[in-house]
């Protein structure tokens, strides 16, 4: 196998860059990694904001999951509604305490990713992004 293309399946690399560049939000407001990654997709996650949503990214494991939470809302910066429909059902909502955090974590993102899509053509990553979503299929029938 290549290994560029190995050591991108890994992500060793894109981790240790994302890893770096949150240290600094990590340090000022207590965070950890999972912290940060469950509010960056709470922020975009519209109605899709239960645990088990989360947990469909397969990037954490329940207990991970719900310690994040459990951490976040502790903080202030979630607040948790009972689904009215369904009881079985919470809903993780961010609250205004995170605005600044989730503000800082966007700015980060877009850092990042200009700089692993700097030189890369739209076309390019038209190709990227159907390699990918590929690849998270052919892993995901597996796992």
């Amino acid at each position: 196998m290549d290994y560029n293309l190995e050591a991108m399946l890994y992500g060793m690399q894109f981790r240790r860059l994302i890893e770096k560049q949150y240290e600094p939000i990590e340090s000022r407001y207590g965070l950890y990694k999972i912290d940060m990654q469950v509010l960056l997709y709470l922020d975009s996650a519209g109605a899709c904001n239960t645990s088990k949503d989360i947990l469909k990214l397969n990037m954490f494991t329940k207990g991970h999951i719900s310690q994040a939470l459990r951490r976040l809302h502790k903080k202030g910066y979630i607040k948790v509604e009972q689904d009215i429909d369904d009881r079985r059902y919470a809903h993780n909502l961010i609250t205004e305490e995170a605005e600044q955090i989730i503000k800082e974590l966007r700015s980060i993102s877009d850092k990042v990713r200009r700089i692993t899509l700097e030189g890369v053509t739209d076309e390019e990553r038209k190709v990227l992004a159907i390699v990918a979503e590929k690849v998270s299929k052919n892993i995901s029938k597996v796992i």
